[in-house]
């Protein structure tokens, strides 16, 4: 079960001062929860002196130690691994197993901090996290009823908690997914979002610079949208928009994303599309689908579109940046006006919009345009 991205652990933290920064704020819960539990344990051991409570105080102080270390980690390594991850999340639930094994009865009262690391895992860091949180537990539980003595004269009970632990996964396993799933997608189309769109770039342009090649995104514009929505109301505006979206997923190819930024704005990112010949092909057959799109609802409609295309190079030294995904979009939604300004029906290319501004430039050296493209993307945004 991979983990998940790195660089998608977002959400509100639990403590005020680590937003955005989850593997810190589980090290500062390390040591305050762990720094709580010895003291209450020292004073335990103090009135109880056994060999066992004083083992489980001990123990206790060494999770209460890797609490600091983890956190000294992030401060010298702030930047998220999920080697790192992986490895704190074993260590979690293994020293809580290896409390219960050294003190037996003494340490029971820590068991519900097992749970605490399986929900923490999962509303942190999604399903990987949680499924090896889980995978650590049952195996660490079931070796306790096989060597520990207290867990094996109450087999029962272990059997019992080893289920409980699996039946809550297996429910955070599928509420995170669900949630996961409702993040990443686009609520009226159920395409993906701008989030998980920036995400599918970043993958691509990773893949390409190690493995080479091309791919090309295209931004769609859809012309006479905001007609439809004010002939015929927001319900056929809908409509149209999930009709589309349909028709992209259609023609879509395998391992291609399809996304929707709002309004009535697209993305197709094509890794199949290796070539403008190829990028211009998807484009034409886009325009050609919109043309057949004569009725929607029973209402009668007129759409185009307009396409900016932006080339994703691995191996480019030269032309036009598209080393991050905002400048990737950027692009493509420049070469979108420059298609709008051609008319209706067109497609462009980013790296024509900077031949274009090459060639004025050269006639006209100095020259004070009256609406620099620059302007018109704030006002858009």
């Amino acid at each position: 079960m991979p983990l998940s991205n790195p660089e998608n652990w977002r959400g509100k933290a639990l403590l005020g001062g680590y937003h955005d920064q989850p593997e810190k704020e589980q090290a500062a819960l390390r040591i305050a929860l762990g720094a709580v539990a010895l003291v209450l344990y020292i004073g335990y051991t103090l009135m109880h002196p056994t060999a066992t409570n004083i083992a489980t105080v001990a123990m206790v102080a060494l999770y209460v130690l890797f609490g600091v270390l983890s956190y000294v980690v992030l401060l010298l390594q702030p930047r998220r691994s999920m080697w790192r991850l992986a490895v704190t999340t074993c260590v979690d639930q293994g020293m809580v197993i290896a409390a219960l094994a050294i003190g037996g009865r003494s340490a029971l009262p820590l068991l519900f901090v097992v749970f605490w690391f399986l929900v923490g895992a999962g509303c942190r860091y999604g399903k990987g996290p949680l499924a090896l949180s889980c995978a650590v537990t049952v195996f660490g539980m079931s070796a306790l009823m096989g060597v520990e003595p207290w867990w094996m004269a109450n087999r029962p009970a272990g059997i019992g908690l080893v289920l409980g632990v699996a039946a809550t996964s297996l429910y955070l396993y599928v509420l995170v997914d669900r949630l996961e799933r409702r993040a990443a997608t686009d609520a009226l189309t159920g395409l993906q979002n701008r989030s998980s769109l920036d995400r599918s770039i970043e993958r691509a342009q990773a893949t390409l610079k190690m493995q080479g090649g091309h791919a090309a995104l295209l931004l769609i514009d859809l012309d006479g949208f905001k007609e439809v929505n004010d002939s015929f109301g927001h319900a056929v505006g809908d409509e149209l928009l999930l009709h589309f979206a349909r028709m992209l997923a259609r023609d879509g190819q395998r391992g291609d994303t399809i996304a929707r930024l709002g309004g009535d704005e697209f993305v197709v990112l094509s890794v199949t599309a290796q070539t403008r010949v190829q990028a211009r092909t998807l484009a034409n057959a886009i325009h050609a689908n919109l043309e057949g799109m004569r009725q929607i609802a029973g209402h009668p409609v007129s759409i185009s579109a307009s396409i900016g295309i932006c080339m994703l190079d691995g191996g480019a030294r030269d032309g036009p940046d598209n080393s991050d995904v905002r400048s990737v979009m950027k692009q493509a939604d420049r070469a979108m006006y420059l298609a709008k300004e051609l008319g209706k029906k067109r497609t462009a290319f980013a790296d024509e919009l900077a031949q274009n501004d090459a060639s004025m430039n050269a006639e006209s050296p100095v020259r004070t345009p009256s609406r620099p493209r620059t302007s018109v993307l704030r006002q858009r945004r």
